[in-house]
C-alpha cells in the first residue's frame, strides 16, 4: 500500500526521504522537475485526492497565491452549481456553453485553454472580452491570471517522455535543498 499524502505538512515530513531516493534515481529526478508530484507519486506515494490540486498550487506557487486560487475554485462552483477545473480548457468550455456565454455572437468562439506562462508573465487571457457575460467570469478569469504567475507542471505523457528517457531535456543533473518554512528563521536561537 502506497505511503500517503493528505497535506503539505506530511509532503515536508517526508521530504528528505523523497529528496534521497530522488538522488539516487537521476533520471527520476530530472522528469521531478517538469512535474514534482508525478515524481512523488513515481516513487509510490500516493496523494489524497482531495488536496493533491493545492499542494500542486503551493509548491508551484507558494501559500497565498494557493490559499487564492482555493477560494476561487470554491467561488467558481458556488456559482454555477458544480465542481469545474479552472485549468481544464475543454471542462471550461462545456462550463461556458452551458452557461451560454459561449457561442459567441460573430460566431468566432475564443480558446478556452489558461493563457500560457512565458517569461515576464502570461499574455492576454482570450475569455478576456466574456467578462461581463456572467458572474463566474471575473473569477474564472482572477484564478487563471494567478494561475499562470508560474508554468504549469508537466502533463502525465510528457512526464512519462521524460522519465523514459524517449524526450530529453538541456537538464543533466537537478539538485534541490530543503528549506523551514518558518518564514521568520531568525527569530530561533543558533
Amino acid at each position: 500500500m502506497a505511503d500517503q499524502i493528505n497535506t503539505f505538512s506530511d509532503l515536508q515530513d517526508r521530504a528528505g526521504v523523497i529528496l534521497a531516493r530522488l538522488n539516487a534515481a537521476p533520471a527520476v529526478a530530472i522528469a521531478a522537475a517538469t512535474n514534482p508530484l508525478l515524481a512523488v507519486e513515481h516513487l509510490g506515494y500516493r496523494f489524497n485526492p482531495d488536496t493533491r490540486t493545492g499542494i500542486g498550487d503551493r509548491i508551484r506557487l507558494g501559500p497565498t497565491a494557493a490559499e487564492k486560487l482555493a477560494g476561487l475554485r470554491t467561488t467558481i462552483a458556488r456559482l454555477v452549481d458544480r465542481q469545474v477545473d479552472p485549468d481544464d480548457g475543454p471542462a471550461v468550455r462545456r462550463l461556458l456553453t452551458d452557461l451560454g456565454v459561449l457561442p459567441c455572437p460573430d460566431g468566432d468562439e475564443p480558446d478556452t485553454d489558461p493563457p500560457r506562462w512565458q517569461p515576464g508573465g502570461a499574455g492576454p487571457d482570450p475569455l478576456e472580452p466574456l467578462r461581463d457575460r456572467h458572474a463566474v467570469m471575473d473569477p474564472l478569469l482572477e484564478y487563471r491570471r494567478i494561475s499562470a504567475r508560474r508554468p504549469r507542471f508537466a502533463p502525465p505523457q510528457a512526464f512519462a517522455a521524460i522519465l523514459s528517457g524517449a524526450v530529453t531535456t538541456p537538464l543533466t543533473a537537478v539538485t534541490g535543498r530543503l528549506q523551514s518554512p518558518d518564514p521568520e528563521p531568525d527569530t530561533h536561537p543558533r
